[in-house]
This record gives C-alpha cells, structure tokens and sequence, in this order.
C-alpha cells in the first residue's frame, strides 16, 4: 500500500497490532498472537506472488505492515470482546483512497486482502486445531469471525475510494452503474457487446454469474448494507430496493451477504448467468412476497434456493389450494389436532416409497405407529394415493397443506364441505 511508513507505524502502536498484545492467559487468542508475525509475512508473500501490482519492492515495508495491523487487529479482537475498530477502520479508509490515487482498483485491493484473510485461516485450522486448545464451536466461532472483519475492512476502503474520486467523476460512475442495473435487470436480455460496454463504463468487472437480492420496501434504511463487497451493485433507489451479487457462489459470499443483512427482511434470487440477472430478481422478489405472507418458513435473509418446490407449487395458490382443499377432503374424517400428523406420514410415506422404517426414522415414531396410521388413512382415501397418476398430485397438495398447517390448526382454506341434503 502506499500510506506511509510513519502513519502505519502509529496505528500500528495505538493497536497493539504486531506485537499481539492482549489480555493475559494461554487460549487460543495467545498462541495466535505469538504467530502473527509469520501469518504477515506469509500473506505478503502470497499477494506479491499472485498479484502482480504488488510485487514492486517499493510497496513490500508497506504491504506487511499494513497486513500486520489487520491481522493485529484481529487477533486482539479474540481477547478482547468489543475492541474498537475505529482506529484501523479510519487506517484502511485512507488505504482505499490511497489505492484509488495509486490507480488500483478497489477489486485489487479485494483480492489481496482475500488472500490475507485466506492466509490467517490457514493458520487458524492448522495452528489452533491440533492443539485441542479450543473446542469445535469455539473454533467454528473463530473462522466466522474472519468474515465479517473482512468485510468491515473493504467497506472502510470503499469510503476512502469515493472520497478521493469524488465530485463529477464519483457523478458520473454513479450514473453509469445505475445505467447498467438497469439493463441488467430490464424485460429484455441485454446483448453481449451493450452489456460489456455498459460495465466498462460502470468499472464493474463482468462476472460469469450473479444472484439477485431483494429487499423488503418496508425498511427505511435504505443506505448501502455495511460490510457489502465493494463489487456489488445496488439498485437501493428502486421502487423494489435490491442488489445484484457477482459470482454468488464463490467462497465466502453467503456469509459475507448474510452478514451485511443480518436482520433485514431480504430475499435472494437463484444463481444465473449475468444476462438473466432478471429473472433471478423475479424469483427473490417472489420468495421475499411469500415470506412476507408466511407461507414460507424462515426470517431475515431468505433464499429462493432454499423453497423451490413451494415455490413452484405457489405459482398458482388459488389452483393449489383447490385441488388441495379436494383432494386432502377426507382428513376432515379426524379430529383437528390429528390431521396435520397424518398428513406428514402421508407425505413421508409417499417421499420413502411406502417404506414405514424409513418414514418412521424421518418422523421420529415408532414405525408401528406409522403402519396405524397408514391403515386408517387406507380407509379414509381408498387407497387413491397408490395410483402412480396421482402420485405428483398427492406429493403437491400435501406440501401446500403442511406450509400452511400448525400441528393444532388447519389452513385457513381448508373448510369442512357442506353436509349432503338430505332427499325428502
């Protein structure tokens, strides 16, 4: 990095970064610190080795040191619960904006600290684990910690890119990204070459894939999510407030988006390919409506991925329902507070092939308890729920009947059918 020596040197002090001071004792925080000089190092090492922009030995003093706070910084954080980040935040603001005059875009420096942050879980597994100094929650607690500090780190290094483009030039890139979203998520599939065109002029690295999330309008903090990769696009200013995440499925994404949301109501989309962007905005929007409605399960951030065959079987609820309200008609044969138990071994019973050992196991009952059941729900249908034709029917209404069932009441669609008249 190009901040100087001296500067680095200062927060590098008021942190206690490599000299890996913290509260006293033997944990697993300890022995990290003793290591964070070598972790730096390695790191150095990997970057200048895998980027190319950094092997100049003009930014080596600087690119160590710069590491050594991060990492200094984070492994004090282990000791001490609550530690403030605002000094090495405001450090990596003036990195970003350094960075930026350097003529290195906020993706370079990305990838570098994703190397780094790659580098100190290495350490982490290999170090800690072995030695049996923590236990596998606390361990697991640890690794997750990376991510969410990284995030914070990259989010301080945008600020500091923004604020030294700004003026017309920060104008400018702000109109062609909304530009860009728009085509992105426009009725029509954008052209390769528009697109290209377009994200050169937004500077946003064409990916190969990206997910669309969605976020609820009902929220009035519609400012950029903090700790949001710097390549995500957002579209916060739209009626339907939403962001498009490159390459969703790389490492790290999931927990870096569901901690930038954690506690919004959001959806995201299905994994595409960039020029399809729009209908994986059609299906987050779909899911966040649904979760909204309660008709799926699950609260913050939702994924469509997750709650595909509902999904499908909701295209359409009104149809759904109606053929679920018909043919489900014979549980209104059963007390309330039983239907929704035999209808879950109805299901489990279809999933397993009429195997009660394994419907059992799913359940967790005692697979005479399911062959009871199995009679009675014989007398109830007839035995309709064998035909082959009927399977898929059967399998559709079941689901829509439990998603929208409590163990102790019926959906709200499920009325009891008018009794016959009588003939005179």
């Amino acid at each position: 990095m190009v901040i100087g020596t001296q500067e680095l040197e200062g927060v590098r002090s008021a942190d206690h970064a490599v000299s890996g001071a913290g509260a006293p004792g033997d944990g697993p925080a300890t022995l990290l610190a003793e290591v964070a000089p070598v972790i730096s190092r390695e790191a150095a090492e990997a970057i200048r080795r895998e980027l190319s922009v950094y092997a100049s030995e003009d930014l080596e003093h600087g690119l160590e040191l710069a590491i050594a706070i991060g990492i200094g910084h984070f492994v004090d954080s282990l000791t001490r619960p609550g530690l403030d980040d605002e000094a090495v935040l405001g450090f990596f603001t003036r990195v970003g904006a350094d960075e930026t005059r350097a003529g290195r875009s906020l993706l370079t420096l990305q990838s570098a600290v994703n190397i780094a942050a790659r580098v100190l879980v290495r350490h982490l597994t290999r170090v800690l684990a072995p030695w049996d100094l923590i236990s596998t929650a606390s361990y697991g607690r640890v690794i997750e910690e990376v991510f969410p500090f990284v995030n914070r780190i990259m989010a301080a290094a945008a600020q500091g890119r923004a604020e030294a483009r700004g003026g017309d030039e920060a104008d400018d890139l702000d109109r062609a990204r909304r530009a860009l979203v728009g085509v992105l998520l426009g009725d029509t599939e954008p052209a390769a070459d528009d697109l290209a065109r377009l994200a050169r002029q937004a500077q946003w690295h064409l990916p190969r894939t990206v997910a669309v999330v969605v976020l609820s309008g009902d929220d009035e903090d519609q400012r950029r999510p903090w700790g949001l990769a710097p390549d995500v696009l957002e579209g916060l200013y739209l009626t339907e407030p939403c962001l498009i995440v490159p390459d969703p499925d790389g490492p790290g994404r999931a927990a870096q988006l569901a901690s930038a949301l954690a506690g919004r109501a959001a959806a995201v989309g299905p994994t595409v390919t960039v020029t399809r962007a729009a209908r994986s905005l059609a299906w987050a929007r779909r899911t966040l409506a649904l979760a909204g409605e309660g008709r799926l399960p699950g609260a913050g951030l939702v994924r469509a991925t997750d709650h595909m065959p509902a999904l499908v079987i909701l295209q359409d609820p009104e149809l759904v329902t109606h053929i679920a309200a018909r043919r489900l008609a014979p549980l209104h044969e059963l007390r309330p507070g039983k239907r929704h138990a035999y209808a879950e071994t109805l299901q489990a019973m279809m999933e397993h092939s009429f195997n009660a050992q394994a419907a059992a196991e799913r359940l967790h009952v005692h697979p005479q308890t399911i062959r009871t059941r199995l009679r009675r729900l014989d007398e109830l249908f007839q035995g309709s729920y064998h035909d082959p034709d009927l399977h898929l029917e059967f399998l559709i209404v079941l689901r829509a009947w439990l998603d929208a069932a409590t163990p102790d009441t019926d959906p709200d669609w499920f009325t009891s059918p008018p009794a016959p008249t009588r003939r005179r």
